[in-house]
C-alpha cells in the first residue's frame, strides 16, 4: 500500500510545518471520499486533500485547487463546526496510519469547545470522523458505521470514538534495540520481510522490501545495519520522497515513498521537495492510468459487440450466397415441373418427376404450395430463379463490405489494447465514431485529470534551480514550444538521440551557474542514447536560439548560438539518486 505509516510520518512533519496554528477557510467535498479544507497559514494557503477512497486513502498537501459539482452534507456539517477554526496540532497515533487533527473553533468565542477531525488510512476500512474532544463522542463521520457493517465498532454520531483494533504490530521500530532485533530474525522459519511485518510498527509491505533491499546478503546483521539506517533517516527528518515509474511507459507509476527507494532498480525515480508533491503526482498518475483503462475498456466493449455484430451477419450473408450459388436448381425444377403440369393436380404439396438434365435420368422432388395452382408454382420458381441470380452479384459485394470493416474493427482492437496514451484513444474513438461503431465524446466534458499531474519529469539542481526533462516527444515539443521563455537554458546530447532538457530562469539572470549547467548536463546525458558511455558531448544553448521547424517530425529542433559540455552520465547517481 502506497500510503504507509512511514509516508504518513514525513506528511504529518511537513503539516506542522506549513498548516500548524492556520485558518480554516474553506472545506470543499468533491466525492462521497474526498474533500480539501484550505488553511491560512504564516506562508500562504495551503490545500489539504483528505480521500477515504479505499484504494486511494490519503492525506497530503495538493496543488490541485478543489472543485464542487455539488453539496454534501459531511462539508456542510464541517464547515458550521470548524470553518475559521484554528489547527491547534497535529499528530499522528503511535506510528499507526491514523492522523488527529485539533481544531480550535473561533465561532465559540467564550467557551471553545476543541475538536478532533481523526482520519483513518486504512484501506476500505478509511473514514474520516469529527469528534467533540471533550466528551470524546462521534459529532459526524464521513462514513456510517453501523452494527450490521462491524461488529467490533460502530461509527455514528452521538456515539463514543473507538479507535480501530490493534494490527498486532507492537515494537516500536525507532527504539528497538540491536539484540531484540536479531533475536525476532533469527527466531522461527517465517521469511524476514514476514517477520519485520508482524512485529515492528509502521512497517509496510513495501517498506519491508526496501529493508531488505538495502541489506543486500539479508543476513541478520545486514538487515539490522539497513533497518537502523532507514529509521535514522526517517528520525531525522532526512526524507526524499520518491516516485518510481516504469522507464517503458510513463503511466505506469510503480510504488510512491518519503524515502528514495532501492528496491526497484529497472526503474526510474522521480524525486520532489515535498511528500505531498510525490504523492500529488503518484495519484494523479494512478487516476490518470484509470482513466486509460476506463477508456479501452469502453472503446473495446463497443468493438467487440460491433465484431460479434458483423461475424452474424457474415455468417447470415455466406448462407444467403449459398441458396444464391443454386440460383440454377430454382430453373431447373420450374422447367420440369413446366414439363409435368399434366401430372399434378392443385392442392399437392410435392411433385417426383424425372430429371431429364440428369445424365442418369435420376428422379427429383419439387416441393409445391398446395394454395396456388401447379402453373403458378412453376411461375414462382421461376421468380426465385431470378431473384436468387441478381442477389447473388449483391451478396458478394456485401461480404467483402463485411470482411474490410471486420479488419478494420480487428486493426482498431489491437491498436487500444496496445496503446496506453490518451490522445491515441481519442483518435481512435474519434476513427470509430465516423463509422457509428462507437458514440463519440463530448467536446464539452473536463479535460483528462493528466492534464493537472505535473508534467515531465523534475529535478532541482544544488543551487535551486528548476530542471524539466522530456519523457516523449510531445513533451520535448511542450519544453520548447510551451514551458519555456527566452532566458531559459535549454541542453541536449550533441547529435545523440535524447530527451530535451531545460533550466527554468525565472528570475531572468544573464548567466546560468556553472554547477547548474554541469548538472543539467549531467541529466541530458544520463537521458540519451549515450548514458553507458563514459563521457557524453552536451550542446546548451538559451531557448531563444531553439526552433521547431514548420512541419518538422515530433521532438526534432534546430539551434544556434551553442556551446558543449562534456559529462560523464555516472555522476547522475551521485547528484541525485543517493540518500
Amino acid at each position: 500500500m502506497p500510503f504507509d505509516s512511514i509516508t504518513l510520518y514525513s506528511v504529518v512533519q511537513e503539516l506542522k510545518e506549513k498548516i500548524l496554528s492556520g485558518k480554516i477557510i474553506s472545506i470543499i467535498q468533491s466525492s462521497p471520499f474526498d474533500f480539501t479544507m484550505t488553511i491560512a497559514s504564516h506562508n500562504g494557503n495551503h490545500n489539504l486533500l483528505i480521500s477515504i477512497h479505499p484504494s486511494y486513502a490519503r492525506i497530503h498537501l495538493t496543488q490541485t485547487d478543489p472543485k464542487r459539482d455539488k453539496r454534501w452534507h459531511f462539508a456542510d456539517f464541517l464547515q458550521k463546526h470548524v470553518q475559521d477554526g484554528i489547527i491547534d496540532s497535529i499528530q499522528q497515533v503511535e506510528l499507526d496510519r491514523i492522523i488527529k487533527i485539533r481544531i480550535i473553533p473561533q465561532t465559540e468565542i467564550m467557551y471553545p469547545e476543541p475538536k478532533l477531525l481523526i482520519g483513518e488510512f486504512m484501506g476500505k476500512h478509511s473514514n474520516a470522523i469529527l469528534v467533540d474532544e471533550d466528551s470524546g463522542k462521534i459529532l459526524e463521520s464521513l462514513k456510517h458505521i453501523d452494527e450490521t457493517m462491524s461488529r467490533y465498532r460502530e461509527i455514528l454520531p452521538g456515539l463514543e470514538y473507538k479507535p480501530p483494533p490493534p494490527s498486532g504490530q507492537s515494537i516500536d521500530p525507532f527504539s528497538v534495540d540491536k539484540q531484540t532485533f536479531l533475536y525476532i530474525l533469527k527466531d522461527g522459519s517465517a521469511k524476514l520481510r514476514n517477520k519485520l511485518l508482524k512485529n515492528f510498527k509502521g512497517i509496510s509491505p513495501s517498506l519491508a522490501k526496501e529493508i531488505i533491499a538495502r541489506s543486500q546478503d539479508e543476513s541478520p546483521e545486514a538487515v539490522w545495519k539497513s533497518f537502523n539506517q532507514i529509521m535514522a533517516y526517517i528520525q531525522k527528518g532526512k526524507f526524499k520522497p520518491t516516485v518510481v515509474t516504469n522507464p517503458q511507459n510513463d503511466t505506469d507509476v510503480m510504488d510512491v515513498s518519503a524515502l528514495n527507494l532501492h528496491q526497484f532498480p529497472e526503474m526510474e525515480s522521480i524525486h520532489f521537495d515535498s511528500t505531498g508533491e510525490a504523492l500529488d503526482f503518484y495519484y494523479h498518475k494512478l487516476s490518470f492510468k484509470e482513466a486509460i483503462q476506463s477508456e479501452k475498456s469502453a472503446i473495446l466493449q463497443a468493438v467487440k459487440k460491433r465484431h460479434e455484430m458483423l461475424a452474424d451477419k457474415h455468417k447470415t450473408l455466406k448462407e444467403q450466397l449459398k441458396k444464391a450459388k443454386n440460383a440454377e436448381e430454382f430453373k431447373i425444377k420450374g422447367e420440369l415441373l413446366t414439363a409435368n403440369l399434366y401430372k399434378v393436380e392443385r392442392g399437392q404439396k410435392e411433385v417426383t418427376v424425372q430429371n431429364f438434365y440428369d445424365p442418369e435420368g435420376k428422379e427429383v422432388v419439387i416441393q409445391l404450395d398446395e394454395k396456388i395452382s401447379p402453373s403458378d408454382n412453376a411461375q414462382q420458381l421461376f421468380e426465385q430463379y431470378k431473384k436468387a441470380k441478381r442477389s447473388k452479384s449483391k451478396l458478394e459485394s456485401l461480404i467483402n463490405k463485411n470482411k474490410t470493416e471486420i479488419r478494420y474493427i480487428s486493426r482498431a482492437q489491437e491498436a487500444v489494447e496496445q496503446t496506453e496514451d490518451m490522445e491515441t484513444l481519442e483518435k481512435i474513438r474519434n476513427g470509430l465514431a465516423k463509422e457509428g461503431i462507437i458514440r463519440k465524446k463530448d467536446d464539452t466534458k473536463k479535460k483528462s485529470k493528466q492534464e493537472k499531474a505535473p508534467l515531465f519529469r523534475q529535478f532541482k539542481s544544488s543551487q535551486g534551480f528548476q530542471i524539466y526533462v522530456g519523457r516523449n516527444d510531445r513533451e520535448n515539443d511542450l519544453i520548447v514550444k510551451g514551458e519555456s521563455t527566452k532566458h531559459d537554458m535549454w541542453l541536449h546530447a550533441k547529435q545523440i538521440e535524447g530527451s530535451h532538457v531545460l533550466i527554468k530562469n525565472p528570475e531572468k539572470k544573464g548567466d546560468i551557474p556553472e554547477r547548474t549547467l554541469l548538472e543539467a548536463a549531467i541529466i541530458a546525458a544520463q537521458f540519451s542514447k549515450a548514458k553507458h558511455s563514459t563521457v557524453v558531448p552536451v550542446d546548451y544553448t538559451w531557448v531563444k536560439y531553439v526552433n521547431k521547424p514548420r512541419g518538422a517530425k515530433p521532438g526534432f529542433v534546430t539551434y544556434t548560438h551553442e556551446k558543449t559540455l562534456f559529462v560523464s552520465p555516472a555522476d547522475f547517481n551521485k547528484l541525485f539518486q543517493s540518500e
